[in-house]
Formats: structure tokens, sequence, C-alpha cells
């Protein structure tokens, strides 16, 4: 069983059901404790609190959107290099991390909460970039509010046409929820979803560790901070709509080995895109490329900088 929106989320902590933890190997860099995830600011939006965090020196804000059943955490190795550049603004989207839950979820209930996060920050106009399914909800903000976005990044997000089939979403009743007897066997049994080559335990562990929390059953234990009772994926056609309405500029950021972006996807994607896109390849990076691939990210984002920065207003300007 894999509670997993199969080839459209992104990313996740899942239960994995067999085989060791990921083999450890020396980290390319110091890896934080869960507990520096924990984000500082909280804003209601709807009766539900919505956990936020603001850091960095730059004159302009960008707004991160993890994918489905992720959080905040998984930008942690591409957020310093970020800070130098740009205010970042990074969220846990209701049903997923320390952001609460909700009987309904949908785009239009999260891009009301990127709002809300951008109002409670401060900021009026922002870089707005999506991994995965974050980026889906990006592209129906950005369409929807093109006064608060600057731009739109899509970071290996599924685009299908219209039409196309709903993705099957596993989901338990409500009230159940997957256990752990510890917090460290919880953790051990994260893994990134869709497959692909694990990072070193020591990159994981802080996502993984933030992933988790105490179960409120009776028997205690732990289990998974997103909603298991169901997350629904969001609207195929909302997202092509949004996309073909979307007056603001677009990138597009595919991961070469991706399982969710294949050669198909990918050109249905640069056909979706609104003219004058910019669509750009890492050929090395999987689909979770922001933690297996942040030196390439990061490197790109550098490049793109001048393009990226001139189409955001400085925090200030009228």
């Amino acid at each position: 069983m894999s509670p997993v929106e199969a080839g459209v989320t992104g990313g996740t902590a899942v239960p994995a059901q067999a085989g060791p933890p990921a083999q450890a190997e020396s980290p390319a860099q110091a890896e934080p404790p869960a507990s520096e995830f924990a984000l500082p600011h909280e804003v209601l939006v709807d009766g539900v609190p919505i956990r936020y965090a603001v850091s960095g020196s730059g004159s302009r804000d960008l707004l991160l959107v993890h994918g489905y059943r992720a959080h905040h955490g998984w930008w942690y190795r591409v957020l310093p290099a970020l800070e130098k550049r740009w205010r970042v603004i990074r969220l846990d989207i209701s049903g997923h991390g320390d952001s609460g839950h909700r009987d309904h979820y949908g785009v239009d209930t999260w891009t009301a909460e990127l709002i809300a996060v951008l109002d409670a920050a401060g900021s009026r106009h922002a870089l707005l970039v999506g991994h995965s399914m974050g980026g889906r909800i990006a592209a129906v903000a950005g369409a929807s509010h093109p006064d608060r976005f600057g731009g739109v990044v899509l970071l290996d997000s599924m685009l299908r046409p219209a039409g196309s089939p709903p993705p099957r979403v596993a989901s338990l009743p409500a009230g159940r929820e997957i256990v752990y007897e510890s917090r460290a066997v919880a953790a051990a049994r994260f893994r990134l979803r869709p497959p692909q080559p694990e990072p070193s335990a020591e990159l994981v562990r802080p996502v993984a560790e933030y992933a988790v929390r105490p179960s409120t059953g009776a028997e205690g234990g732990w289990t998974w901070k997103f909603d298991q009772a169901g997350l629904p994926p969001i609207d195929n056609d909302r997202v092509v709509d949004s996309l073909a309405r979307l007056r603001i500029p677009a990138w597009y950021v595919r991961a070469g080995r991706s399982l969710v972006v294949t050669d198909e996807v990918a050109a249905y994607a640069r056909s979706a895109l609104p003219a004058g896109s910019t669509f750009v390849t890492l050929p090395d990076a999987h689909h979770h490329l922001v933690l297996d691939a942040p030196d390439e990210f990061v490197r790109l984002l550098a490049d793109l900088h001048g393009d990226l920065a001139a189409s955001v207003r400085p925090r200030g300007a009228s």
C-alpha cells in the first residue's frame, strides 16, 4: 500500500513496505536538525492555521510552494543560496507539515493560503516557485492573482491535456492513520515518491523527521503529518485553463531523469506554456531536484536571475 497520488504529485513521505533505510554517506553540507525546520509564524485562513517563515536579505520576494504530501523542508538544501538574493517566504499548505487540516481541500483554498501568507509577510509582489503539485498550484494562483506575482516557476510539475482522467488517490478512513512505534522507526520508513535514487541518509533525515508527529490515537506512537484521510489531486482542467490565461512570465524546469515528467509530458508542457515561456531541463536531476540536485538548481537560478528578478518589483516600489 502506498498513499501517494501516483505519477502526478511530487514528493512526499510515504511508508516503505520493505527494505533497509537509505545508505549513509558523507553529506555535502551540514544538515539542520528537524527542530530548526519549525515555522515561526502563523496566519488563519478560513479558521485553519497556516504556518510560514520569512528569511533572506534580498530586495525582492520569493514564495516557495512544496509538493503533494510534502512540506517546506524540501527546500532546505537550496534555501541558503536563495536567501542571498531574495527575501524568501515559505509555508506548509493546509493538510501538510505543521499547518492545520481541513474537511475539504482544493486549489482555490491553497491559493487563498498563498495570498494570506503574502499579506501576513507584508509582500505585495513576489516570484512564485512551486515544485510538482506546488507548481500546479502556482499556475492557478498566478493566473488568478497576476497583480501579486511577477512570474511563476514550475519545477517538474505534471501537465496533461484538458479532459485527462484524474489520478487515483489512496487514502485512509477518517480517524485512521498509519502508526509506527517510535519517531525513529517512522522517519526510517520515509521514502521519496515516485521512486528515485535516494539521497544519503544524512541529507534526507531532517526532511523525514519533520514529516512525522506523535499519533493522537489511544495507542500512542508516531505517524505522518500530512492528512491521511484524503488530499485530492488538483483539477487538471483548471491548471490547463490557468496556463492559457497566464499573463505573467513563466519558467518550467524539467528534471531529465524524472518519472513524473516523461518525454510525452514534457512535449505537452512545451505546447501548453504561454508564448515566450522558458523551458529548461536539468539532465541529471530526478523529480525531487531541490533535494537530489541542489547545486545544479542553484546554478540554474543564478543563470536566470536577471530575468527572474526583472519580473518582480522591489519591496517598497509602487
